[in-house]
């Protein structure tokens, strides 16, 4: 598939095709993420104070594959289908052919040395620790360490916000899913911190 854009357009007016309710979403995931990423200095060795700001910023495209996705389906109140789930699995894969024309100059409005780390989480935030995720199948720690942050943040969010195809579910589930799915879809390591540090910040978030 080759996506469709005008050559040096903006990230921003690509944007404007998402839904309202997805764009305040991926604001809320990145604010989550940098939230998490600060509590995690001194735990993960690779990270640096700097990284809160970019992981934070990063997230925050998380979904802008989903420029791509057909609105009827990104906002439709039933339950998918087959065919429409496997549509909706591919922003991922979109978010990285868009990404790799933005790295090429050919999209403009995300900053260069961001691009990398925006590219990590928009491609891989829907892989599982046990390998079970998409669309590539990687595991562990194989997945990028601002895609593993965002995972978690995305989860959270999508329980905790109110979707066109349900009502929002309480803190205290989506706490209790995130756990449950701890070393299955997350990583364990990053849901404890969350679950211990992060959720105590949360008027930030709110």
């Amino acid at each position: 598939m080759k996506l469709k854009f005008n050559s040096y357009q903006s990230v921003y007016h690509l944007l404007d095709d998402l839904p309202m309710d997805e764009l305040r979403h991926m604001h809320r995931v990145g604010i989550l993420a940098g939230l998490l990423t600060q509590e995690l200095l001194g735990i993960q060795s690779e990270l640096l104070p700097q990284h809160v700001v970019l992981f934070e910023k990063a997230a925050q495209y998380h979904d802008i594959g989903k420029i791509w996705i057909p609105s009827e389906i990104l906002m439709k109140s039933g339950k998918l289908t087959e065919e429409e789930r496997q549509i909706v699995q591919q922003h991922p894969v979109f978010a990285q052919m868009l990404l790799t024309e933005a790295k090429e100059g050919n999209i403009v409005g995300i900053p260069e040395h961001l691009i990398p780390l925006t590219m990590d989480c928009a491609a891989y935030h829907h892989e599982w620790w046990n390998g079970e995720g998409y669309p590539y199948g990687l595991q562990g720690k194989d997945i990028p360490l601002v895609a593993r942050i965002t995972s978690i943040c995305d989860a959270y969010d999508a329980m905790t916000s109110n979707r066109v195809y349900r009502s929002a579910n309480t803190h205290e589930y989506a706490c209790m899913e995130l756990e449950r799915y701890a070393g299955i879809q997350f990583d364990p390591t990053l849901v404890e911190v969350f679950l211990k540090s992060t959720i105590n910040q949360m008027d930030a978030y709110r």
